[in-house]
């Protein structure tokens, strides 16, 4: 085959290679895949327009993300993948292709595409869109996804790394100069605060943190002992950050303080956060769109 072809194309490929069940690594993936469709060593070297990568990597890479999402691969471990048993199931009658239409029969993936599709212009159809608003559409899809994918990382830290996150990002926010301005709490000795943030350099002003790298919902009793422990070391301000997410009496806890104020960072805000501010991820690539200038124009007509 002497062109890549479409990601959704990749889909079905990409499942048959794997139905033995066996772990294989994202490029034992792509080598497997290519083998199997007989891609040319010229479609495999192909680079998107922006030389960043090769447009088999790249195709490659979404089929994989869309199948991981629909449930039909698991990820036991970073960038190692293997088959689950809906995938199995979905090959024991395959259909034709595998496309997004398909995936949206499953629960997951469906899901999926809720969070992706958060403005009513990517709710839209490609040929509704104007070309801005299809880089933009593009560009939301793959944060979306970056997002799922450092949460999914940083539920993988130990708990003191974690603490560590919590604290650099809220330095990277600019809550302290730097890393100097930002101590970690001896375990015991606190009553639940695990770190604190000088806003000032003297120290007069702080901000008690504790990190919550939990699978279930936060509820209110952890808010609870929280406040009793900005209480203890005669504290006003506070931020709970976790993986998961907080309940709804855990919520409403916090708005009816009134003494106090306690900021509730759960899991997908805080990926937000880590993207806005840099934390734990690096620049791939930068796309300028450009336009035309008319004062320029107007002023050589003149």
């Amino acid at each position: 085959m002497n062109s890549v072809p479409a990601y959704h194309v990749l889909m079905l490929p990409l499942l048959k290679v794997m139905n033995e069940g066996n772990e294989m690594t994202t490029n034992q993936i792509k080598d497997a895949v290519a083998k199997y469709l007989g891609l040319t060593e010229e479609a495999l070297v192909e680079r998107l327009e922006s030389g960043a990568q090769t447009i088999f990597d790249n195709r490659i890479g979404w089929a994989r993300t869309y199948l991981f999402k629909a449930g039909l691969l698991d990820r036991p471990r970073r960038a190692i993948y293997v088959i689950s048993e809906a995938g199995n199931k979905v090959l024991e009658n395959p259909p034709n292709e595998i496309d997004v239409n398909y995936l949206k029969s499953f629960e997951q993936f469906s899901e999926f595409q809720d969070e992706s599709e958060t403005t009513e212009s990517i709710k839209k159809s490609e040929d509704q869109l104007t070309p801005e608003e299809q880089v933009e559409k593009g560009v939301s899809r793959i944060q979306i996804e970056l997002q799922n994918e450092i949460l999914d990382r940083v539920k993988r830290l130990p708990y003191e790394g974690f603490e560590q996150l919590v604290l650099r990002l809220l330095v990277g926010m600019g809550y302290g100069g730097s890393m100097a301005d930002v101590q970690g709490v001896v375990k015991g000795s606190d009553g639940g605060v695990d770190g604190v943030v000088n806003q000032d350099h003297l120290g007069l002003d702080r901000i008690y943190i504790q990190a919550k790298k939990w699978e279930g919902q936060v509820g209110s009793p952890v808010i609870q002992a929280f406040a009793g422990a900005l209480d203890f070391v005669g504290a006003k301000k506070g931020v709970i950050m976790t993986t998961s997410k907080f309940s709804q009496p855990a919520q409403d806890y916090v708005r009816q303080i009134k003494d106090k104020r306690i900021i509730l960072v759960d899991g997908e805000r805080m990926s937000m956060l880590m993207l806005k501010h840099e934390i734990g991820v690096s620049q791939k690539q930068n796309y300028i769109i450009q336009r035309m200038d008319e004062d320029f124009f107007i002023e050589l007509e003149e």
